[in-house]
């Protein structure tokens, strides 16, 4: 309930309270900054910087990948482009209706922001902030920094929704296409930034650059510029998600472009999905879910009344209130492009390659032997990849690379999205040029954005398959031709198939296709995803023919969260491993002999915690390597193996873990995690000696590879984790 005091008698009330109480202090910010005309150094250090579009859009979609960026002690940035002004009222559902001030509401939201962050850095959500005005070309701009932890910085652009010339909505995707020209911010009460700026398109963009270049982040994070389709009650197919979420995104994605090319260290840019998290599986265990509305609750001001509020607009958003969980969005935290844990492979003689993309560019690093050291990562032709990378391995140990472009055109709110590869001339040997695969939506430039991250598999006849899901929510697949050529696309049918896929190949050389998926005949709840989620699942008649569809609907007494992976073991048999949905648990389906069916019951092991993909790997040396505490040598391994074989199947599990490091498993018996900050999901194969090795990609972009260390008692060591990092090389770095 609001006092009865005038609302600008507040403000002036306020504003005192808080300079004398030492809560906000109100300065100018250092306006020194460096401009694009000279090339910066670095980031040489880890720094995240989150561009989003609303008050709240971070710690619905971003978190926990948020918490664990400010649990680090790394510099944390992040920028609202947008007022978020809504309907102006800053009241609680079913309570009496308040009058509407902008001003006022747009104050409450960056309180409640200011004390989400002070929660996560401090633990306590009433630490004090410093505010203060950064001076930019395209108009000063609100930064805001914890006075405690003053690397954690929130920036406010506050752009405002206007009603334009015939009583039309001007909002940011209207200046993102063109039909608005120019849009104004609308000033939060009390900001230190009193007057309004009017931003076209190219300012917008060149304010977003001005900041990456002034914080100088290695991790850029972003909504999805390239929201999922739906269908409305009225059967009119549209983005379900908020268009300034993807206005952001794609004003984001170009800003990262010029900020990429301007410096000379590798940055790493990464997207979330949006309101589209409320239909499909919950991916958060029950712990990462309460933590993560504990922060949207401090946001919503759910504690009003239990301390003294001295914000003179209020100190959070009320209309987000104690139930910021009833929309959907928060059960989940899914990146828009989620690629596969195949991203390293060992070529023909042994030396393992690994591939990401970093700077807007594939990078390759490579052992200069078997079992050896690393080369520096090397830049491979070509920028625009958004997605993690599928690398196949041809019957000649030959390696082909698949990756999701976006090719700019003259039109920079029309690019094109294609999916590349480039394979090895000869085995070991280089790799030639970028090939277009196209897209699963043809000529439909539209249907393009839809496109998911390639996923491939090699049938027995050694042809190539390459599998994408496409705008229909199925599945498409382009094979390859005897003469190295592909045909067309083919639509293999499934429904609302989450993006994520994997495919396998048996004992026989036939390939097998999965999908996590809701299932089809269910009625869609606003806000929940309906029934159990289960598979979609494809299987090859006969190497060298194709799949057929439609597919089959795989129902599992579990529920399944994509997205998923599949290994071979040393009986030859397929195990697909996938993430439980709203538990913490890992699921492992496995072949009850090779070739043979698939259960409908999957194993149920304890899982590492996090989101993404779990990597698996199958051999005795793999989840019993000798390093590993207990029994050693030839009995410690065979020992090993025989414990995972009990519950995993024999398999080696690597995944993200619950504190964005990595954890290993020997048959999902017990979770290893080794300390740290990665990116992305880890990829795990056998070396050519035998020996499993994982890595990842770290915040300043490079690859960190080790063997896990997979303990066989008790008592966690996590000294035994033996991290080499390999950097890598940029386009323009001497």
């Amino acid at each position: 309930m609001r006092l009865s005091l005038p609302i600008r008698a507040q403000a002036v009330i306020g504003v005192v309270l808080l300079l004398l109480s030492g809560v906000v202090v109100v300065q100018g910010v250092d306006a020194r900054h460096t401009t694009g005309a000279t090339r910066l150094a670095g980031p040489s250090s880890v720094a995240f910087m989150q561009v989003v579009a609303h008050p709240d859009d971070d710690l619905y979609f971003i978190d926990p990948d948020l918490v664990q960026a400010v649990r680090s002690g790394a510099p944390v940035s992040t920028v609202y482009v947008t007022a978020g002004e809504a309907n102006g009222r800053n009241g609680a559902r079913g309570q009496p209706r308040v009058p509407v001030d902008y001003p006022a509401y747009i104050a409450a939201r960056h309180a409640g922001l200011r004390r989400a962050y002070a929660q996560m850095a401090t633990g306590d959500p009433n630490a004090a902030w410093t505010r203060g005005v950064l001076p930019a070309k395209d108009g000063p701009v609100e930064s805001d920094t914890l006075a405690e932890r003053p690397n954690v910085r929130l920036v406010f652009l506050n752009t405002g929704n206007w009603r334009g010339p015939g009583g039309t909505m001007q909002r940011l995707m209207g200046l993102w296409e063109g039909g608005v020209g120019r849009l104004r911010t609308r000033p939060a009460l009390g900001s230190p930034v009193s007057g309004s700026v009017s931003y076209t398109r190219a300012a917008l963009i060149a304010q977003l650059d001005e900041l990456m270049r002034r914080f100088h982040p290695s991790v850029i994070r972003t909504l999805d510029p390239d929201p999922e389709r739906g269908t409305d009650s009225k059967g009119f197919e549209h983005r379900i998600d908020h268009p300034d979420h993807t206005a952001t995104a794609l004003m984001t994605r170009e800003a990262a472009r010029r900020y990429q090319k301007q410096v000379s260290g590798p940055v790493v840019t990464e997207y979330y999905r949006g309101y589209y998290n409320r239909h499909w599986p919950a991916n958060l265990g029950p712990k990462a879910f309460e933590e993560k509305m504990s922060f949207i609750r401090t946001y919503g001001w759910a504690d009003k009344g239990r301390f003294p509020c001295r914000d003179p607009g209020g100190c959070g958003d009320l209309q987000t209130g104690n139930s910021g969980d009833r929309n959907g969005w928060p059960q989940s935290t899914h990146p828009r492009y989620p690629g596969s844990t195949r991203w390293m492979q060992p070529q023909a003689d042994g030396r393992l390659v690994a591939f990401a993309v970093v700077s807007d560019r594939v990078m390759r690093w490579e052992q200069d032997r078997p079992g050896g050291g690393w080369r520096p990562g090397v830049p491979m032709p070509d920028p625009g990849f958004v997605s993690d990378l599928d690398v196949a391995r041809l019957p000649d140990g030959r390696l082909a690379v698949f990756g999701l472009r976006v090719l700019r055109t003259t039109a920079l709110t029309r690019p094109r999205y294609r999916i590349m590869y480039a394979r090895q001339d000869r085995p070991d040997g280089p790799f030639g040029d970028w090939l277009d695969l196209g897209n699963p939506a043809g000529s439909t430039v539209v249907r393009e954005h839809d496109a998911g991250s390639p996923v491939t598999a090699v049938d027995g006849a050694g042809r190539i398959a390459v599998f994408s899901r496409n705008a229909g929510q199925g599945v498409s697949v382009r094979y390859q031709n005897a003469d190295q050529t592909f045909g067309p696309w083919t639509d293999l049918g499934g429904k609302r198939v989450q993006d994520g896929l994997t495919a396998g190949t048996d004992a026989s050389g036939r390939i097998e296709v999965f999908g996590a998926a809701i299932p089809a005949w269910a009625k869609w709840r606003w806000n929940r995803p309906p029934g159990t989620p289960g598979l979609w699942h494809w299987r090859q008649p006969a190497p060298g023919r194709p799949l057929e569809g439609p597919g089959a609907w795989m129902p599992t007494k579990v529920g399944v969260a994509g997205p998923l992976t599949m290994a071979r073991d040393g009986q030859g048999r397929l195990s697909l491993v996938a993430r439980q949905v709203g538990g913490p648990g890992t699921l492992v389906f496995r072949q009850q002999a090779p070739d043979g069916a698939w259960p409908h019951r999957p194993e149920t092991l304890p899982g590492p915690g996090g989101f993404g993909p779990v990597g698996a790997v199958g051999s005795a040396e793999a989840v019993a390597p000798a390093e590993a505490a207990g029994p050693t040598g030839a009995a410690g391994r065979a020992e090993g193996a025989g414990r995972a074989g009990a519950t995993g199947g024999g398999l080696l599990l690597v995944g993200r873990d619950a504190s964005g490091g990595v954890g290993a498993s020997a048959g999902g018996v017990r979770w290893q995690s080794a300390p740290g900050l990665f990116m992305h999901a880890p990829a795990t194969v056998v070396d050519g000696r035998g020996r499993a090795v994982t890595a990842v990609l770290d915040p300043l972009g490079r690859l960190q590879v080790t063997r896990p260390y997979t303990p066989s008692g008790s008592g966690a060591d996590a000294a035994r984790w033996q991290w080499q990092t390999v950097g890598a090389r940029v386009p323009g770095e001497r």
